[in-house]
């Protein structure tokens, strides 16, 4: 895969989340400016499939040879096909077994009762000891005309009062960083 350190330099003059995915692994990480990344276990270009570097503005995702920028994707779009924004903050991990936290201090360790680990930058302070972990997620939808489902009296047994009428949908995503369970940004 090919990533394109430049344009992630210029994007991310400070710091941004990362996110990455290998053949063997998913990794979150910081891009920290010049200094490069910053990922728990060496991050093997040679096996990423996908890699995520956000900050609540923008996002810059590579997959193969591309790379989709927010900030210019949605510049191109007429009048008539402006998305809107809903952002959104997804549980990704809650009420595990354990909070630790390396050696270093520089990352926790987050267990959960089902086996999962996952090795977060930085030290997680969790409010009232409720150790959830949520990713917030900006959806661009935007209202597509086409019917959804034929208007006839078919539709009425399953609580569709607007069938035959358009409807919303998702037209990207993008990450926009992490959360604690009572809302607050988890701060780079």
């Amino acid at each position: 895969m090919e990533i394109n350190y430049e344009k992630i330099r210029e994007a991310f003059k400070g710091k941004a989340w990362a996110y990455a995915e290998q053949l063997d692994s998913v990794k979150i990480g910081k891009w920290d400016g010049n200094k490069g990344f910053d990922f728990h276990a060496q991050l093997e270009e040679r096996y990423l499939l996908l890699l995520r570097v956000f900050d609540k503005d923008r996002e810059l995702m590579f997959t193969g040879d591309r790379c989709r920028d927010t900030e210019e994707a949605y510049k191109t779009f007429t009048a008539e096909y402006i998305p809107e924004l809903a952002d959104a903050k997804y549980l990704i991990y809650g009420y595990g077994n354990g909070v630790q936290y390396d050696s270093s201090g520089n990352y926790t360790v987050l267990r959960e009762d089902r086996g999962g680990v996952i090795r977060f930058p930085g030290k997680l302070d969790f409010p009232d000891g409720k150790s959830m972990l949520r990713l917030g997620i900006r959806n661009y939808v935007r209202y597509n005309p086409v019917p959804v489902l034929p208007k006839d009296e078919d539709n009425a047994g399953l609580g569709l009062a607007a069938s035959g009428a358009g409807a919303l949908e998702v037209v990207d995503y993008a990450y926009t960083g992490f959360y604690y369970d009572d809302g607050n940004e988890v701060v780079l």
